[in-house]
């Protein structure tokens, strides 16, 4: 594709903080940012010279024929490194417009929404686990898989409305409950509507280098001690789904609890969507999903490249939103470009663009007689 016309913009994130979108040819696409970012994560900023860097860029691509993986390289080549460390979140702004520009296929594979239901640590709440998750798993569309999510969503504002103080910052409910309190109440509730519960531990947040603290519950827990009480929660509510359930260079606890358990542990900060980082928990037998966000790894090519590794070893990829977002739907985009099984996008708030857009794609395909279905998950 030729580059006709690239522009950059100032814009806001849902935390009301900066943000970066880009427009190549005509398509914008904007930059999240995460509030608990890995440290392995590429670079995310917005720079002061955008100006300067708009007319630098446009001087070196604007005019030239690229394919997404030269643009992507071009686009390091001008940072000088491989984590966008200089133009920040220009880097993964500019591939995503770029990605838009050229199109995206729409296969017919949808994938089942994972929603927050209610919501703590970094993002804002009452518990220490960042994220109370519900998967759908019965749902037969992409429609009734995001009305059981809502009902669920609305079902705990009725139930315990005496417990709930409001929303964080990515629309989960923020509670009164402690951990296992919001656990007994979702994984009931869950069970109503035919949809399992999982969690985000967010375990970075947790550890304070010797041991993983709740502070709610008045638990200090060592690795070994906090691999036991992971899996006794996962037996006591049927957990399907872990992310994080240790801090982010543990491979070896990530194994033990992979080998041990029959759900997806899904690696965030341990992969950052990072090809390397998945190439060696690969190899050491660590987890078995991983989470997919494009700013972690700052390219397109790059989230490719690793979702098609995940594929190649039998790890089940997640492409996943950040807490701070946009009304960007690249990421549901790309579930349905690379039949991914799950996307992580809310159930409330900013976060419904990601789930209008697939189903609007739902709609749209069943009119024209491309018959879409939902795609298949292990573990059921």
């Amino acid at each position: 594709m030729k580059i006709n016309n690239i522009e950059l913009f100032e814009t806001i994130i849902s935390r009301t903080s900066k943000t970066v979108a880009a427009e190549v040819n005509g398509e914008i696409a904007f930059s999240p940012s995460g509030a608990s970012a890995g440290t392995h994560e590429a670079s995310s900023f917005v720079p002061e010279n955008m100006e300067d860097l708009e007319s630098e860029l446009k001087d070196k691509l604007e005019g030239e024929e690229f394919n997404q993986e030269d643009f992507d390289t071009a686009l390091k080549e001008y940072d000088g490194s491989e984590t966008f460390d200089s133009i920040g979140s220009v880097g993964i702004a500019l591939s995503l417009a770029f990605k838009m520009a050229s199109g995206y296929e729409k296969n017919n594979v949808f994938p089942y929404p994972l929603g927050n239901a209610i919501g703590g640590g970094e993002h804002g709440g009452n518990t220490a686990i960042q994220e109370f998750l519900i998967l759908p798993v019965e749902a037969e569309t992409f429609l009734e898989a995001v009305e059981i999510n809502s009902k669920i969503y609305r079902e705990l504002q009725d139930r315990y409305a005496s417990k709930i103080m409001g929303m964080n910052d990515e629309g989960a409910l923020v509670t009164r409950m402690d951990d296992e309190e919001t656990l007994e109440k979702l994984h009931k509730v869950a069970n109503e509507y035919g949809a399992r519960i999982g969690l985000d531990m967010a375990a970075n947040e947790l550890w304070n280098g010797e041991k993983y603290v709740y502070p709610e519950m008045g638990m200090e827990l060592s690795p070994k001690e906090q691999l036991k009480f992971v899996q006794k929660i996962i037996d006591e509510y049927d957990l399907y789904y872990v992310e994080d359930p240790f801090h982010e260079d543990d491979y070896s606890n990530h194994k033990k609890l992979t080998v041990e358990t029959d759900c997806l542990i899904v690696g965030d900060d341990l992969f950052v969507t990072n090809e390397k980082r998945l190439e060696r928990g690969v190899e050491q037998g660590s987890c078995n999903s991983l989470i997919v966000k494009p700013n972690q790894v700052g390219t397109v090519t790059g989230t490719y490249e690793t979702v098609e590794k995940a594929f190649e070893k039998d790890y089940l990829p997640v492409v996943s939103h950040r807490s701070g977002e946009t009304c960007d739907t690249s990421i549901s985009r790309m579930a349905l470009e690379k039949e991914i099984p799950i996307i992580k996008a809310g159930i409330a708030d900013i976060r419904i663009s990601k789930l209008n857009k697939l189903m609007l794609e739902w709609q749209k395909m069943e009119k024209s007689g491309k018959d879409p279905k939902m795609a298949e998950l292990p573990y059921l």
